[in-house]
């Protein structure tokens, strides 16, 4: 199990390679992104996954949003100068959020997009305070996802819907003979554990919510596994460089590059899938 603290360290200390190797600071995003036949390159396919959130927006204009691990804040602002919502984003992140209100004033999008320190499965907001709460490949950090989707329904207005883009297990990936593969590569993330998907359908009908729909997109992260597995190779030559010049560095900042890696084989012996969830809170439940 990994604490908040741990999570919050893997972030704050793997900053500069997301930066370097994923183009934040032009794309603003640290998911893999959706590819389509049309997609050309990297920052299209990130800017896919925001367009899939923003998909789900029901009153563009006046929509109060909740980005629940909102990195540097990125499809944040996304939706808020393409689709005209405000939006709250959260993370355990210190450094993200100071990286991620520099790019707000950049962009001329302070008093629309709000970035803060919290924990997604106990935050600070109102009940029934947003029409739209989502989750990219940040909900998979939760030790217990129910405790995410409880919170979700509490701030959720009725009516409300929760998206969720993430990881899920596969049949193949439950079996205990892959555990060190999949080990491998969450560790390197932080993340203590995957739900699958008949798990989250579950757990989403226990804490109240309905018209779940699922939709496996595990094929259109195909080319981001990829790049990331070449990345990996320039990356571990650094490791050694970590030991010598910074040997008191935190496990995830040395041993990160080597998650390119561990993905990849996740993702070749289909122990994982990508798959979109929503779900809506009940409009009876007043």
């Amino acid at each position: 199990m990994f604490s908040n603290k741990e999570v919050a360290t893997y972030y704050n200390h793997t900053l500069m390679h997301y930066k370097v190797g994923w183009q934040l600071n032009k794309s603003k995003g640290l998911h893999l992104g959706l590819w389509y036949q049309d997609t050309k390159n990297l920052h299209e396919a990130l800017q896919n996954a925001n367009e899939k959130v923003a998909g789900f927006i029901v009153n563009s204009g006046s929509a109060h949003i909740l980005d629940a691990g909102c990195g540097v804040g990125g499809t944040a602002m996304y939706l808020s100068k393409n689709h005209h919502c405000s939006v709250e984003g959260i993370t355990l992140s210190k450094a993200q959020v100071i990286q991620g209100k520099h790019y707000i004033h950049e962009a001329g999008l302070e008093g629309k997009v709000n970035l803060s320190v919290q924990d997604f499965v106990n935050t600070s907001f109102p009940e029934r305070s947003f029409d739209l709460i989502y989750g990219i490949e940040s909900i998979c950090h939760a030790q217990e996802k129910a405790d995410f989707y409880k919170e979700a329904f509490r701030l959720l207005k009725p009516g409300g819907k929760i998206v969720i883009l993430d990881y899920y297990l596969s049949e193949k990936g439950k079996r205990p003979g892959n555990r060190k593969s999949l080990d491998w590569w969450l560790h390197r993330w932080a993340v203590s554990d995957l739900d699958d998907v008949p798990e989250t359908v579950k757990k989403l009908k226990q804490e109240g919510f309905d018209t779940i729909q699922t939709e496996n997109l595990t094929d259109h992260i195909r080319k981001s596994v990829r790049h990331m597995y070449r990345l990996a190779f320039w990356g571990l030559a650094t490791i050694p460089l970590y030991f010598i010049f910074y040997p008191t560095k935190y496990q995830f900042s040395r041993r990160h590059p080597e998650s390119g890696w561990a993905l990849h084989r996740c993702y070749r012996k289909d122990l994982i899938r990508y798959y979109c969830f929503s779900a809506i809170k009940p409009v009876n439940n007043q």
